[in-house]
């Protein structure tokens, strides 16, 4: 706490676009799962410009899905920017519609970060293209191969109270990455605390696992509270959290996106690295091809304009 604000060294997301144009197996936000399904730019700004008053950020994060599927994602990085939550803006991106970017969206961001996936490459000269943009408006560029992915859900889940607590203390997405997440007026721990109980038809609200965003004198406090809860969440029943086990990565339909996933927690989970990440939190998922590198000098280095 700081004063009277919550600040994390890290970001918060906002998904933006909950479909995608890519059906990555085991999606963590389970996007191929979803209809075209898309952000409402006014609830965004209201939500940040409130949340700003008790909540400060070292980024906000702008993925999906495919955010670039978004119509209205200037105007949502304008919002962002005009919210003063953060002074970075950072957009997750599979791509392959960078190339159709204006320079009006290169103007809005502060860096672009590309996942790469096998078969999913973009030709040389739409890569020098990007790669000329984000040079030209001082945005950083950071590219991620990915050949792997983790079961990110089971469909069946488990009552394991004890295997639920060690998933959940173990998971990098709420406890290294932070990928604390932003929806409809609620403050999540991560993003499956939103995605997965509309996917697998959790009876109960599905923002029972968030935090309503307030105005009142005592919201920063219950924030801290809420994000240094080691009770595991509603969700947790069926996330995977770090813990399942690795795979190929594969392309897959919306309609037989989550077969792989019919399975309960407990033959899912990579027992094994389960144990490390209890002993070495941020231990490497084994998911990346090659290390993440910034193509281009971070922002920060440079004044903009």
């Amino acid at each position: 706490m700081v004063n009277g604000k919550v600040e994390t060294p890290e970001g918060c997301e906002i998904n933006v676009a909950y479909h995608c144009n890519l059906g990555c197996a085991s999606c963590s936000h389970l996007s191929p799962a979803f209809r075209r399904s898309l952000a409402e730019p006014e609830t965004i700004a209201r939500d940040l410009a409130l949340l700003a008053r008790s909540f400060r950020a070292q980024f906000v994060k702008v993925l999906g899905g495919e955010p670039l599927l978004h119509p209205r994602l200037v105007e949502i990085l304008h919002s962002i920017r005009a919210a003063g939550i953060a002074p970075r803006v950072l957009v997750c991106t599979n791509g392959l519609l960078l190339p159709r970017m204006g320079e009006d969206f290169w103007a809005a961001v502060d860096e672009v970060e590309i996942s790469v996936y096998p078969g999913r490459e973009l030709p040389e000269e739409a890569r020098a293209r990007i790669l000329g943009h984000a040079e030209d408006h001082g945005v950083t560029l950071t590219v991620n191969h990915y050949s792997h992915f983790r079961y990110s859900y089971s469909e069946h889940g488990t009552d394991d109270e004890q295997l639920i607590r060690r998933i959940h203390a173990t998971c990098q997405i709420a406890h290294v990455w932070r990928c604390h997440t932003v929806y409809e007026g609620h403050f999540f721990t991560c993003p499956q605390s939103v995605f997965i109980p509309q996917i697998i038809g959790d009876p109960q609200d599905i923002r029972a696992d968030g935090l309503r965003i307030t105005d009142d004198p005592g919201f920063a406090e219950r924030l801290l509270a809420h994000l240094r809860s080691p009770q595991p969440l509603r969700a947790c029943r069926n996330c995977m959290g770090s813990a399942g086990r690795r795979m190929p990565h594969q392309q897959r339909t919306r309609r037989d996106f989550r077969i792989p996933q019919q399975h309960t927690t407990e033959e899912l989970a990579d027992r094994r690295f389960l144990a490390l990440l209890e002993t070495v939190p941020d231990a490497d998922d084994g998911c990346a091809s090659a290390e993440s590198a910034p193509l281009l000098p971070s922002p920060s280095l440079r004044k903009r304009s």
